[in-house]
């Protein structure tokens, strides 16, 4: 096996499955997209998705909606850029699962403390320690070790 070679093979995990997780925590962050350019009616529209009527037009409410809005939109062009090559941005996955599983509790509690509905509380928390620990295992399992050729390597 060559160098070349070597360098295109993960070390472990299953990149394809890593593929499959970072494109699916892309396509859901790309849900932000319209928040950035209509703030004001996204905020209406999940304000009485989530059984809280209509909001109060407020300057600060839409700038950090879209502010917000902006940041998941880069996070998901990051997460695909990252899906397309799961070996060279490695080190970048893993620090996302672990990223993920400690921001499940944290919304948790961010959640429980707003007073959002006790779907919205899981779909949070819950979406956060799914898609890390899933993206964890994809890194560490699953892969197969590379076996050397020459049994003297």
């Amino acid at each position: 096996m060559n160098e070349t070679e070597s360098m295109s093979k993960p070390d472990r995990g299953n990149p394809r499955l890593q593929r499959l997780v970072l494109r699916v925590i892309s396509a859901v962050s790309f849900i932000a997209l319209p928040a950035i350019f209509a703030p004001q009616m996204a905020v209406e529209k999940f304000s009485v998705l989530l059984g809280f009527g209509k909001p109060p037009h407020l300057p600060l409410l839409i700038y950090m909606t879209s502010g917000a809005s902006c940041v998941y939109l880069a996070q998901a062009v990051l997460l695909w850029l990252m899906s397309c090559d799961v070996v060279r941005y490695r080190p970048l996955i893993v620090f996302c699962g672990w990223a993920y599983l400690a921001f499940g509790p944290l919304f948790l509690w961010i959640d429980i403390h707003a007073g959002m509905p006790s779907f919205q509380v899981a779909a949070d928390s819950l979406s956060c320690l799914v898609g890390g620990a899933v993206l964890l295992v994809a890194c560490y399992f699953g892969g197969q070790p590379s076996i050397p050729k020459d049994p003297d390597a």
